[in-house]
């Protein structure tokens, strides 16, 4: 008995654009949740922005493609609620976490890889003693006139690393 051939589109829809929605779907919550607790940022931010926007097409795709049904549910009181409330929360939410400041931690990190450590120790809540007394107990050598950047990439650390090392002081005085 002949199998009857599938169309390309029956294909295209099961045979490559569900598992490639469901890598998307698994990669865009991992980085997401990566992104949220702070874990290696710089790393994934961009693979989850874009794989998003891909991941964001196909799911527009697949409602273009299933449109009918997709009005089926809008015929049910419980569906049109829930879509509703996500859509209301989703808003709420943006606004309550959101900004629309000029606000650019790059710029921060930035000028702070910039400037010398004697500068900004006291940033890190140390004397200038107590900020290479922590870089060296790191095996980072450091004067107070190199800059974060310079002790950074002396050490292979970077001036994020720096930073982290300063800030993580156990010397630090915390308000």
């Amino acid at each position: 008995m002949a199998v009857p051939a599938r169309s390309f589109s029956s294909v295209l829809s099961r045979d490559i654009v569900t598992p490639v929605t469901i890598i998307l779907f698994g990669v865009s919550t991992v980085t997401g949740i990566m992104l949220l607790v702070h874990w290696q940022g710089a790393l994934v931010k961009p693979s989850h922005e874009w794989l998003s926007v891909v991941f964001s097409a196909i799911a527009v795709w697949h409602l273009v493609r299933n449109w009918r049904p997709f009005l089926g549910y809008l015929r049910r009181r419980v569906a049109v609620v829930a879509l509703a409330v996500s859509l209301v929360l989703s808003v709420v939410f943006t606004g309550m976490t959101g900004t629309t400041a000029p606000v650019s931690p790059g710029a921060v990190f930035h000028a702070l890889a910039e400037a010398s450590l004697a500068d900004v120790a006291p940033a890190f809540g140390l004397e200038l003693d107590q900020a290479r007394a922590t870089l060296r107990a790191a095996g980072v050598d450091a004067t107070g006139d190199d800059t974060l950047a310079t002790i950074g990439a002396r050490a292979g650390l970077g001036g994020p690393g720096v930073m982290t090392l300063l800030a993580r002081s156990p010397d630090r005085t915390r308000p």
